[in-house]
């Protein structure tokens, strides 16, 4: 047989179809890198027409990819984050925070977690737990405001002022507010010892500690933590704290982030 004839036209249809996937990813990339934009940030972004951009974005919303915020800024969609976990899985980013894990918990012999940062709250995504009848349990997949838990306040601590008062306006519609002043105390303290600890708000017979951890740019992406009962918790704090600091300054170089040198 021979083959097909070829039509004239369908180079110029792949083509179009070519520079339309392309737009498409190019405006997904621009949103999920960069947060939540309104449409003129995203337009002069990615170089694309208001009305073009306009009619990609909407597409992507059709599809569960992109949503529309209140203030009529656009942002990923928790679609992404799922492709996006699949994707740490396939490429070790998973089996990475695992490890950590795994070794504070066998330092500790208490459940440990890694929390990843993302559109102003924390999410656990990977979590190591003891053997044995006692311990703190944790909900893979579960995402907390930043003041809401230790991981959190250990990244907040990392953010700009912006951040902090978006983080205090949620806490208060939640109806828990924060003295904006002793926030902004405990978020220093945090920055100067390099972690975050104290008692539970929502789980008052746990002890918390974490420490953030940091990608190649510098930026903070999630935080190591450890969930301690309260019983427990005088008696080997300063253990956890070491265990912790040692593991998130490792888990940040394995990320891209040089090591850091801390004054003795």
């Amino acid at each position: 047989m021979g083959d097909r004839p070829r039509d004239p036209g369908d180079s110029g249809g792949r083509a179009v179809a070519e520079g339309s996937i392309a737009r498409t990813l190019r405006v997904l990339e621009a949103v999920c890198d960069h947060g939540p934009q309104t449409l003129k940030v995203l337009s002069e972004r990615t170089e694309l027409a208001p009305p073009t951009l306009l009619r990609i974005l909407r597409l992507m919303a059709d599809e569960g990819y992109v949503a529309q915020q209140a203030d009529r800024t656009w942002r990923g969609t928790m679609l992404v984050w799922r492709l996006g976990c699949a994707v740490n899985t396939s490429v070790g980013l998973l089996a990475i925070s695992r490890e950590h894990t795994d070794r504070l918990t066998a330092e500790l012999d208490e459940t440990s977690v890694y929390a990843v940062y993302e559109q102003g709250s924390v999410t656990y995504a990977a979590h190591s737990e003891p053997i044995k009848p006692v311990r703190a349990h944790v909900r893979l997949g579960q995402r907390y405001r930043l003041l809401a838990v230790t991981t959190g306040q250990a990244v907040l601590a990392q953010l700009d002022e912006q951040a902090v008062e978006q983080a205090l306006a949620e806490q208060a519609e939640s109806g828990d507010p924060r003295d904006p002043g002793q926030v902004e105390a405990v978020l220093a303290e945090i920055r100067r010892r390099g972690y975050a600890a104290g008692p539970g708000v929502r789980w008052p017979d746990l002890w918390g500690c974490a420490a953030p951890v940091f990608d190649a740019t510098g930026h903070v992406v999630g935080a190591l933590g450890v969930s301690i009962p309260t019983t427990r918790a005088e008696e080997i704090s300063g253990q956890a704290a070491a265990a912790l600091l040692q593991e998130a300054e490792a888990m940040s170089t394995r990320l891209g982030r040089p090591a850091v040198v801390r004054e003795v």
